[in-house]
């Protein structure tokens, strides 16, 4: 009976964990997700979802984990072949300890990809072994929605302090974070005069005010930037950082691309569907899975006191 209570207790746990875009380790479900402490370092379980890309055992992109065999990034990280000793580094925040790292099987750039340009600005990297999700290693959601107004309180982090030195150059092994907030198409305009269309602008959020993380620290390329959506506790990645300058970047929005996501990793045999809050009927869907859980878990707990009164007995 106890093995059973411990198997129950252990169940809805991983359930919990399973969820995309969830911090578990980091804040409680009050806090809903729109703070990210204070300060620049990024706090373990804090991004969850980022990765370290590495080559020649030295970091040279970031991307994001969007389940257990696939890793999002940016195409202009790579050549057109995949590197033979690349490797993908997860699970940890300091470059200075050794991360759990998983090989390629393939890397995917998006087909009409340009150079010049950065045109769609994407690619997939096909892990040879699935990471197992804790608390320090949690998919990213896709977003749900284009509309720019939707998502809140953006945040992009990286451990490159300057995408110009070759090859990048880390200026700190502790993940950096900073706050950002989407802007228009007008606006970027005026400060990254070459932004093609279909491409979306951030720009950093100055200062060190509540939520810290202000100020124009560089982040890495093929790293996300994330943003909350309502008052959820789900973070969305809702653009892959392609290139710009310490206070304006350029992205590419991973909303358009995710009929290309589910092709291509459907052609691979390993297929990934978007998972996320991403209709109203979801939504509650999500309420309801949630309030189940509760329910076990007090089921769980009453077993557990039953358990421990009959001992006592």
């Amino acid at each position: 009976m106890l093995l059973l209570t411990l198997s129950c207790l252990a169940s809805l746990t991983s359930t919990v964990q399973a969820g995309c875009g969830l911090r578990p380790s980091y804040e409680s479900f009050q806090k809903t997700g729109k703070r990210i402490g204070t300060g620049t370092d990024v706090k373990p379980g804090e991004f969850p979802w980022l990765v370290s890309i590495q080559s020649h055992g030295k970091h040279i992109c970031g991307g994001t984990i969007i389940s257990a065999l696939w890793i999002l990034t940016a195409a202009h990280c790579f050549a057109d072949e995949l590197p033979p000793d690349l490797r993908v580094a997860v699970g940890g925040v300091d470059l200075n300890f050794p991360l759990e790292e998983h090989n390629p099987d393939s890397l995917i750039l998006h087909e009409e990809f340009n150079r010049t340009s950065l045109q769609n600005d994407i690619a997939l990297i096909l892990l040879s072994s699935p990471i197992k999700f804790s608390m320090q290693k949690i998919p990213i959601c896709l977003p749900f929605v284009c509309d720019m107004d939707t998502w809140q309180h953006c945040w992009a982090a990286g451990w490159l302090g300057t995408t110009s030195a070759h090859p990048p150059v880390p200026s700190s092994h502790v993940l950096q974070k900073t706050r950002t907030k989407l802007i228009s198409r007008e606006k970027c305009l005026k400060h990254i005069p070459h932004l093609l269309g279909g491409m979306m602008c951030a720009e950093t959020e100055q200062g060190e005010g509540e939520g810290g993380g202000g100020g124009g620290c560089q982040v890495d390329s093929g790293g996300p930037l994330v943003c909350s959506y309502w008052n959820t506790v789900r973070w969305f990645q809702v653009g892959i950082i392609s290139g710009g300058n310490p206070n304006h970047r350029i992205l590419t929005p991973v909303y358009s691309y995710q009929d290309w996501i589910e092709k291509e990793t459907a052609i691979r045999g390993k297929p990934f569907f978007t998972e996320g809050v991403d209709s109203e009927a979801h939504l509650r869907v999500a309420r309801s899975r949630a309030g189940t859980q509760v329910v076990f878990l007090g089921y769980c707990l009453l077993l557990l006191v039953f358990l421990i009164a009959v001992k006592l007995a």
